[in-house]
């Protein structure tokens, strides 16, 4: 198998939200992982954050509301899970039955899978390494299961557009 057989992203082909979440932190000038941090974000897009005591939700084009105390990796999963929101949603959930609010919450986990691992970001990524995990662990700044969940996406995506060959190729994708 030849070294162009092994561009995994040659075979890969985001989906169209993957591509919004993607276009629009390349629009905000968000082009490197350094640039993911939540601060960052937040001064790229102009949202605000305001930290309460009531569990975390999305203020509207106002901003974010996250659960006051809340640090480390559950304040950035819960920065992104609103930030999502706040980017990709309207309407008031409150008013919303309970399909069209999982829809939303689902919706809300993917794009966040997106928006810290972002697709224009992904050639920073050797796929064909056996770290690759940890590696975009590292590159991204992500818990390991994260950076797993994104492999499986990009394995099945790639298993889906015929590609196996090239995932038989390599033990982690």
């Amino acid at each position: 198998m030849g070294i162009e057989e092994l561009d995994y992203l040659k075979h890969y082909k985001p989906t169209e939200m993957e591509l919004r979440m993607s276009e629009s932190l390349s629009n905000h000038d968000i082009l490197e992982p350094s640039q993911l941090e939540t601060e960052k974000i937040q001064i790229a897009y102009k949202v605000m954050v305001i930290e309460l005591d009531f569990p975390s939700i999305n203020f509207g084009r106002l901003g974010i509301v996250l659960k006051k105390g809340i640090t480390g990796e559950r304040y950035k999963h819960d920065f992104y899970h609103e930030f999502a929101h706040w980017l990709g949603h309207s309407g008031n959930q409150l008013q919303m039955n309970t399909q069209q609010k999982l829809t939303q919450e689902v919706q809300a986990e993917q794009m966040s899978l997106y928006l810290r691992i972002p697709y224009h970001m992904l050639k920073l990524v050797d796929f064909s390494s056996e770290d690759c995990i940890m590696e975009i662990a590292d590159i991204f700044n992500v818990p390991v299961n994260l950076a797993e969940k994104r492999i499986n996406k990009i394995r099945d995506n790639i298993l889906c557009y015929g590609s196996s060959q090239l995932l038989s190729a390599n033990k982690i994708i």
